[in-house]
């Protein structure tokens, strides 16, 4: 019999590190008039055709209204990537809010929008966007709380999560579970002393009666708490064995870690195994077993970051 306890614990050795992906979902933004100064910002995909939200100050600046010589462009997932032409879509009425159209898009990765409720008081939330000092052109994310949970008139929470210039347009999402609350839209000053007091955060769902019929959505059954600790997969009645196909764990590769908790039975040939491994980017757990019926098994729990 194979030494168990040293198949077990190879099984927990971390992969190699590898470069991080470029994030579909996030835009880095520029708009500008012929013989003017590019306006830059972030934006982020809400739809499968590439409607993307962004600020409306990135789209028009201080100007009052659009004007047919303002062009926008934009890059997925990195400032320094080259940029596509982008159309404007609408602007909103109330709120400093606008809606780009990102060409060749269909399918695509989008963030859907989760109402802010009362539980959400201190929840943890991560901006994310494109800061203008960037040497790398890769998008920032920073941590921080919801201040408060009842938008004010102009559609404003309040969050600690530190915004800077360039950001203006990238999304704010919950992270328990991905999903947007708003975009990024300036800090709130301290009348005082002109530093900022707390970040805005523009709440998607004062939104969506605007940019709904744009792609703009929510789905409740995505919005509720996501478990930090998943439950072991599997039916407990009918515990997997190794000689099975293999049993995803529910979760994605980023999402969190998966470890064994259990491993059972006879180890009697070298190719006996239990492991858990990557499949189109989920965590499954996997075996094999030359022993027919199988021998042996293991138990896996995952843990979101």
């Amino acid at each position: 019999m194979k030494p168990l306890t040293i198949a077990a614990l190879a099984l927990l050795l971390p992969a190699p590190a590898q470069a991080d992906a470029l994030d579909p979902t996030i835009v880095h933004v520029e708009c500008s008039e012929p013989g003017g100064n590019a306006r830059r910002g972030t934006g982020v995909v809400i739809s499968p055709d590439g409607m993307v939200l962004t600020a409306k100050h990135v789209v028009l600046g201080t100007a009052a209204g659009l004007s047919d010589a303002t062009t926008c462009a934009g890059s997925l997932g990195h400032a320094l990537t080259p940029k596509s032409q982008m159309t404007v879509q609408s602007l909103s009425g109330a709120y400093d809010a606008a809606l780009l159209k990102y060409p060749g898009l269909a399918g695509a990765e989008h963030v859907q929008f989760c109402p802010v409720e009362p539980r959400h008081k201190r929840a943890q939330v991560i901006a994310a966007g494109f800061p203008l000092r960037s040497a790398t052109g890769q998008p920032s994310e920073r941590m921080g709380i919801l201040a408060t949970i009842e938008p004010d008139p102009k559609g404003l929470l309040e969050s600690d999560a530190v915004t800077t210039s360039g950001m203006s347009g990238g999304r704010v999402t919950l992270a328990e579970n991905g999903r947007l609350v708003g975009i990024v839209s300036g800090a709130l000053p301290e009348p005082a002393t002109g530093y900022p007091s707390a970040y805005a955060v523009l709440a998607a769902s004062r939104l969506a009666p605007e940019f709904g019929q744009f792609g703009l959505s929510s789905d409740p059954a995505l919005c509720g708490p996501r478990e930090r600790v998943l439950p072991p997969a599997g039916n407990p009645a009918a515990p997997w064995v190794a000689g099975d196909a293999p049993l995803p764990l529910g979760m994605k590769e980023g999402e969190g870690f998966c470890y064994l908790v259990r491993v059972w039975g006879s180890f009697d040939d070298i190719a006996d195994a239990v492991e858990i491994e990557l499949q189109n980017g989920e965590y499954v757990l996997h075996g094999s077993d030359a022993s027919d019926p199988s021998s042996h098994g293991a138990v896996a729990r995952c843990v979101r970051f």
